[in-house]
């Protein structure tokens, strides 16, 4: 595309009280980036990747013990797996040119209906064991994909030189390691109040009272995945009577249009 994005570190002072950035453009122009006063500058969304090629896999809405009977069936398919059928919708009934605005499943196998998301919540009724799987509001994480940008700062468009992308900015907050009591007790005192706020005190013997350390999720995960493998004398019942965690197989979808 015609975007630009570049990548800058910058300090949680300049965060939360704007930052000024020197940057040489491609031609050559000398570029003074800054924020408007009062601005604050918040991570990116958790798992959003601006400069991901891929357009990302459809995230459902899910709707237990729903269904829409007042739209009509397109194709029915004999699994109730849940990934397989969400693959199904965006390969083999799209390139049948057939557009999934919902699905439901029942206890048996799954209907996918050709409709728009208002029309699949406005059909919307309770039927126990159930579930309805509609299509997403696109303008619903509109917020979580907003970044700083400078407006028509990328490169020409490839039809009309004079019309440019936008420069965005992906910004990286560097956090201090320690703060000292001091600039806590400052911090306290000048930002919004604390969201957590316990009812229990640290000196009531009821209470156990822990603080948290760094750790590394993975190296947890391998050191306790012997423990957590069939044939460990404590999870042996949970294993062959569960199944674990893998659920249901799912091979292909056998879509029977209707």
């Amino acid at each position: 595309g015609a975007d630009l994005f570049i990548e800058r570190k910058i300090s949680l002072v300049e965060a939360l009280c704007g930052f000024e950035l020197e940057l040489t453009h491609l031609d050559g122009r000398k570029l003074l980036i800054k924020t408007s006063p009062g601005e604050i500058v918040k991570p990116m969304a958790q798992g959003f990747d601006p400069l991901s090629t891929d357009e990302g896999k459809t995230d459902w809405d899910v709707m237990e013990d729903c269904d829409c009977p007042g739209i009509e069936n397109v194709a029915q398919a004999d699994t109730t797996d849940v990934e397989t059928l969400k693959k199904a919708c965006e390969t083999q009934l799209k390139r049948k040119g057939i557009d999934v605005g919902v699905f439901v499943v029942d206890e048996r196998r799954a209907y996918f209906k050709s409709c728009t998301r208002e029309e699949a919540l406005a059909a919307k009724k309770t039927r126990k064991g159930c579930t309805m799987y509609v299509l997403p509001d696109p303008d619903a994480k509109k917020n979580f994909r907003l970044m700083k940008a400078v407006k028509d700062e990328g490169m020409p468009t490839f039809k009309n030189p004079f019309v440019h992308g936008n420069l965005f900015l992906i910004l990286t907050i560097e956090f201090p390691d320690t703060l000292s009591p001091e600039s806590v007790n400052g911090l306290r005192s000048t930002l919004p109040p604390a969201l957590n706020v316990p009812k229990v005190k640290e000196d009531d013997p009821a209470v156990e009272v822990h603080k948290v350390t760094d750790m590394d999720p993975v190296q947890s995960y391998s050191a306790n995945k012997v423990n957590m493998q069939a044939g460990g004398e404590a999870y042996d019942d949970d294993a062959e009577e569960g199944g674990g965690r893998g659920g249901p197989g799912g091979g292909g979808v056998q879509c029977n249009q209707q």
